[in-house]
């Protein structure tokens, strides 16, 4: 199901933009920190209110510090899941949602 955060609570926002394969680009990705339930990386593609979370311990282990590499990555795995559910026709409520939020950023193969 989409997740959500109030970036207007994250501290240390930031923007980079990155190209992940399948998808428009570039793509702006915001970001930023929050220590609840533990310090965490909350993360969207701009234009979208869907939020990825990654614990900052994880993000920095996962990447060794490239976050560019690591949102590139997920968003690719990401297309693949989004592209399944398209086969199938959204045919669930939250799939539904991804796909208003999603349908002008993936591109189809």
């Amino acid at each position: 199901m989409p997740n959500t955060k109030d970036f207007s609570i994250l501290t240390n926002v930031k923007t980079i933009n990155i190209n992940p394969r399948g998808w428009i680009c570039p793509l702006m990705i915001e970001y930023g920190i929050s220590n609840e339930p533990v310090y965490s990386y909350f993360w969207r593609v701009k234009g979208t209110t869907h939020t990825f979370i990654i614990p900052t311990l994880r993000l920095d282990y996962l990447s060794e510090g490239d976050y560019k590499k690591h949102f590139e990555e997920t968003l690719e795995q990401f297309r693949e899941e989004y592209l399944s559910w398209k086969a199938q026709n959204f045919y669930l409520p939250w799939q539904i949602e991804y796909e208003q939020q999603f349908r002008y950023f993936i591109l189809d193969d």
